[in-house]
């Protein structure tokens, strides 16, 4: 009897699992993109540019065109600074593109909202007291310490034109520069190597209190005061005169009074001109 073998039954294969693939990254398929911080960071810029190219800028109005919170928006500006990209503002929180970055941005369209102003200003005062009148606005930058800037100056006397500039490398020993020690934060008073330049304490009282920097040079004098926007100083305007011209305590007083009338006008110029200059 012949027997047939009966062939074995199939073993079941296990189900195949296809194999996974990671999914290809997108920066490998739509080309690089920059890193995270460093998007945030031209946003910091692009916000800054939208604001105003040549104006300073508070931390809170930057976060919100960059819509960042606050504190990321710090760290980038800060970062932007040490790249000398961004600089601090006059004003304690505020910020502005550097020089070398404004530049590229778009002009202004229209007439410039300052130099009216601040022209008037100063022909105006030139002609009450016939005398050389400059104004001036404060800077700080790393590097550089506080600088007085020279914005508009009227001087009839040409010898007298290098004492009204006020451009010391020290603001210690010019009228104005004391003017914006006298009023600036401690932080914004440094020089280039970020030492202090502090006044005494009874200069810096008799200023705040007087709202009047006297100094005197060989045959010429000074008297500046504080252009305040609230407790911001945004300017410091400064009358120059030959000394003899104020030997006279009531003539000192004159001038002085002349001085604050004309920084009080500034403080309260028509609307369609706000006081808003471009930063250096």
């Amino acid at each position: 009897m012949s027997s047939t073998a009966t062939p074995p039954s199939p073993i079941p294969s296990a189900p195949r699992t296809p194999l996974a693939v990671a999914p290809e990254p997108a920066a490998d398929v739509e080309g690089r993109r920059p890193p995270q911080s460093a998007g945030r960071g031209f946003r910091i810029l692009r916000a800054l540019l939208r604001l105003g190219a040549h104006d300073e800028h508070q931390l809170a109005d930057i976060a919100r065109e960059a819509d960042l919170q606050p504190s990321h928006a710090s760290k980038l500006l800060k970062a932007a600074h040490l790249e000398q990209l961004v600089e601090y503002g006059t004003r304690r929180g505020t910020y502005r593109l550097t020089r070398n970055v404004a530049q590229f941005a778009s002009p202004r369209v229209g007439p410039d909202p300052v130099t009216g102003p601040v022209r008037r200003i100063v022909e105006d005062l030139h002609h009450e007291t016939g005398r050389a009148v400059a104004w001036h606005e404060p800077h700080y930058r790393i590097g550089i310490g506080l600088r007085l800037t020279l914005v508009d100056l009227l001087c009839p006397d040409p010898q007298f034109s290098v004492a009204a500039s006020q451009q010391g490398h020290d603001p210690r020993a010019t009228a104005a520069g004391r003017v914006a020690l006298a009023y600036l934060p401690d932080d914004l008073t440094a020089d280039a190597d970020d030492r202090p330049l502090a006044l005494p304490q009874t200069l810096q009282r008799s200023i705040r209190s007087t709202r009047i920097a006297l100094c005197r040079h060989p045959s010429v004098c000074t008297l500046a005061t504080p252009v305040l926007r609230g407790r911001h100083l945004v300017g410091v305007l400064s009358l120059t005169t030959a000394d003899h011209h104020v030997h006279d305590p009531l003539a000192l007083q004159e001038y002085a009074v002349l001085l604050r009338r004309a920084a009080s006008r500034a403080l309260n110029p028509p609307a369609r001109t706000a006081l808003s200059r471009r930063t250096a």
